[in-house]
């Protein structure tokens, strides 16, 4: 043993160093095992994760309108195509027009200091007597004259609309706008494109789809109908084209177009697709039938015309002179004589589109065409002609499919078509006879 000052170290031996190493070794283990102050993990800090019940009550984000559209079952989701989206902005653009234009006549048209109610300007003539029909019938007391000339389809319509909308004025509104969105997409997806709505709805009438009239209905009815036969979708054909029928006289043109269709497809079934076709003659005979029972004549919806407008069947020489008497002889006043000048414009249209579907070989179209040219044109004189134009769809899918090759075609139908389109609306709306 040696002293080094005043203390005493023992040598020791190379044993007894490793098995001090080994003892130094073993009590830093078990230090760190035991939890240590320098060898424990950091404290972990973050909170517990939710239980399922808060989960349950946490605030969930809101869910867009896309995220809600696809939480709606299937059948119930529009499948809408961005032309079809564009068709129903055009047909929005055209109620804000309308809704422009009614303002204006309310207040421009007036002598005196206040305007006219505004619900007040969207229901006059035809749409009168519709909704006359809608609340009274056609044999009631109350009943208008004459008024078995309109079919029932869009009284019944406009009847069943107003169960939830009170104000009729409304509900004719209402109506029109649903059955609008139904017919342009309809249009939009018939001519493969948007360019179909356009041309209908900047034509000179286009207000008559807007209002209570019964041409938006019978477009929502008829356009499906002719998509359904194109695809041979035969019954869906006929079902709509006999609730078409129901609604407006022109369906037996379509109906007859149909027929042509069935005829001119494909071998193997043109018999009976023709004979489903022919099927839907039965709405408009059933209305037929309910006019016999109820007034006693099988001429009843002819006489009804006669006395209420003094239409009866005449040779297309004489109606096209008395037309033209009426439209330049000035027998009436001038808003009047410019109303007669259109019937003689939209008879030319018809007639010109149904000779382009002749030579162009569009059969159904021709026929559907020519057939209402042929009856407006052998009345006393013409009458509705540009309100009939709006519902020959197959002029405005003529006219789209022209204009994707001769683009100028839409800039002369616009500078011609969309001032007499604002003439109209502003006589319809301060009740001046617009045809």
């Amino acid at each position: 043993m040696r002293n080094i000052g005043n203390t005493q170290w023992a040598p020791r031996s190379w044993d007894s160093c490793r098995k001090a190493e080994r003892l130094a070794r073993f009590s830093r283990v078990a230090t760190s095992r035991h939890g240590g102050a320098f060898d424990r993990p950091p404290l972990d800090t973050s909170p517990p994760p939710p239980t399922l019940v808060q989960a349950s009550r946490a605030p969930k984000p809101a869910a867009s309108p896309a995220d809600r559209l696809r939480a709606w079952p299937r059948w119930l989701r529009p499948d809408l195509s961005p032309d079809d989206r564009a068709a129903l902005g055009m047909w929005g653009a055209a109620h804000l027009a309308l809704f422009v234009l009614a303002w204006a006549a309310a207040w421009v048209y007036r002598t005196t200091s206040s305007h006219s109610p505004l619900t007040g300007m969207f229901e006059h003539w035809d749409a009168i007597l519709l909704r006359n029909i809608a609340q009274y019938g056609y044999f009631s007391p109350r009943s208008a004259a004459h008024s078995i000339a309109f079919f029932p389809g869009y009284p019944l319509t406009l009847a069943g609309v107003h169960l939830i909308v009170r104000n009729w004025v409304l509900a004719e509104l209402v109506l029109s706008a649903v059955a609008g969105c139904f017919a342009m997409v309809s249009l939009t997806r018939l001519a493969g494109g948007r360019r179909a709505v356009l041309y209908l709805l900047t034509a000179p009438t286009a207000i008559f789809l807007t209002v209570g009239y019964a041409e938006c209905l019978f477009l929502a009815l008829a356009i499906p109908a002719w998509h359904a036969a194109a695809r041979s979708r035969w019954w869906r054909a006929t079902l709509l084209a006999a609730l078409a029928g129901l609604v407006r006289p022109d369906a037996v043109f379509l109906i007859a177009a149909l027929t042509v269709m069935a005829l001119t497809g494909r071998r193997g079934s043109r018999l009976g697709n023709a004979a489903k076709a022919c099927c839907a003659l039965a709405a408009p005979a059933a209305y037929e039938i309910y006019l016999r029972v109820h007034a006693g004549s099988w001429r009843a919806w002819a006489m009804a015309k006669q006395a209420g407008w003094d239409l009866q069947l005449v040779t297309p020489i004489q109606a096209l002179k008395t037309t033209w008497w009426a439209a330049f002889r000035h027998p009436y006043s001038a808003a009047f004589a410019f109303g007669i000048q259109l019937e003689l414009a939209a008879m030319a249209a018809m007639a010109l589109a149904t000779l382009a579907f002749l030579c162009w070989r569009r059969w159904p179209e021709a026929v559907y065409c020519g057939l209402a040219a042929a009856t407006l044109g052998t009345e006393t004189w013409y009458q509705s002609c540009p309100r009939t134009l709006l519902v020959l769809f197959p002029v405005w899918i003529a006219l789209s499919r022209i204009d994707m090759r001769q683009p100028w075609l839409r800039y002369a139908y616009l500078g011609v078509s969309a001032p007499l389109a604002a003439v109209i609306g502003l006589l319809f709306l301060t009740n001046q006879w617009t045809g």
